[in-house]
C-alpha cells in the first residue's frame, strides 16, 4: 500500500499571488468568504490526481481544521492539521490516542504559551513593531503561538528576545508568519503516530511518500521512503 504524507500550501497548490497568469489554473481552496484562496497549476493538479488515485493521501499541513475543510480535495482518510497538533480520523474526530496526548501535554504547555504571549506583546509594543500576536486554537486546544505582520518587523523577532520562556518551543518561519510550536505541534511526531497505526491497521508492507516545500517539512518527510519536492521551493533553493 502506498501512503503519501503531503504538505499542502506551495506543494500541491499555491496562493493566487504566486502565479503570473491565471490561465490553466485549477481552483484548490477557498477563503472564509467564499473567494478563491489557492490555485493548483497544471502540474500540481496532476500530482494531486495521481496521489488521490494511487495512494492514501494524508494532508500534513499548518492549516487549522477550518481552513483545511475549505480545500476542495476530499481527503478520505486521516488528516494532520495545525502544524501537527491536531490529528483527525476519516470522520473528522481527533484520534482517541492522540487526544490523550493532547490532554496530558497541553496542561504543561498552555501556561508557557500564555507567558510567551505576554512577553511577545510587550516586546512588540516597546519597539513599535507592526506585528500581531495570538495563540492559535483548534478543536478547543491551544496549538501554537503565531506572530504575523510586516516582514521587516518580523525579522526583529528572535527567540533570544524572550529568554528562557521559549525553551522547548520549535520556531517555524514562513513568509509573514513566525510560530512558536510546543512539542505536540510537530508534523514529524504526527506522521510517526500515524505510521504506527498503519503498520497494524493495514495488511502487508507500506511504502511512504513525503511531499513538502519548506525546510520545516524535512523532519516529517524523513519518516518516508521517498521525498517529492517542488522545483521552486525553499528546499530546492537549499540543495541547488
Amino acid at each position: 500500500m502506498i501512503i503519501a504524507f503531503s504538505d499542502l500550501d506551495d506543494t500541491l497548490f499555491s496562493s493566487p499571488r504566486q502565479f503570473d497568469s491565471m490561465e490553466g489554473l485549477h481552483v484548490a481552496a477557498t477563503l472564509p468568504n467564499g473567494d478563491i484562496g489557492a490555485y493548483a497549476s497544471h502540474a500540481q493538479n496532476k500530482m494531486l490526481e495521481m496521489l488521490s488515485r494511487n495512494a492514501l493521501l494524508v494532508p500534513v499541513t499548518g492549516r487549522r481544521t477550518d481552513s483545511l475543510s475549505r480545500v476542495l480535495c476530499q481527503f478520505s482518510g486521516d488528516k494532520v492539521a495545525s502544524h501537527g497538533a491536531i490529528i483527525l480520523d476519516a470522520d473528522n474526530n481527533i484520534h482517541p490516542e492522540w487526544k490523550h496526548v493532547l490532554d496530558v501535554e497541553v496542561g504543561l504547555w498552555s501556561a508557557k504559551m500564555d507567558e510567551l504571549h505576554t512577553a511577545a506583546c510587550a516586546h512588540i509594543k516597546s519597539r513599535n513593531l507592526d506585528l500581531r500576536v495570538r495563540i492559535v486554537e483548534d478543536y478547543g486546544y491551544p496549538c501554537y503561538l503565531c506572530i504575523k505582520g510586516d516582514t521587516d518587523d518580523l525579522r526583529q523577532i528572535h527567540p533570544d528576545n524572550f529568554g528562557s520562556v521559549t525553551d522547548g518551543f520549535y520556531v517555524h518561519v514562513n513568509n509573514r508568519n513566525l510560530a512558536f510550536l510546543p512539542p505536540y505541534a510537530s508534523k514529524q511526531r504526527a506522521v510517526q503516530f500515524l505510521k504506527q497505526r498503519y503498520q497494524t491497521e493495514f495488511k502487508g508492507e507500506q511504502m511512504y511518500l513525503g511531499l513538502g516545500d519548506s525546510m520545516s517539512d524535512l523532519p516529517f518527510m524523513s519518516e518516508c521512503h521517498f521525498h517529492i519536492i517542488p522545483c521552486v521551493s525553499q528546499i530546492s533553493d537549499n540543495i541547488t
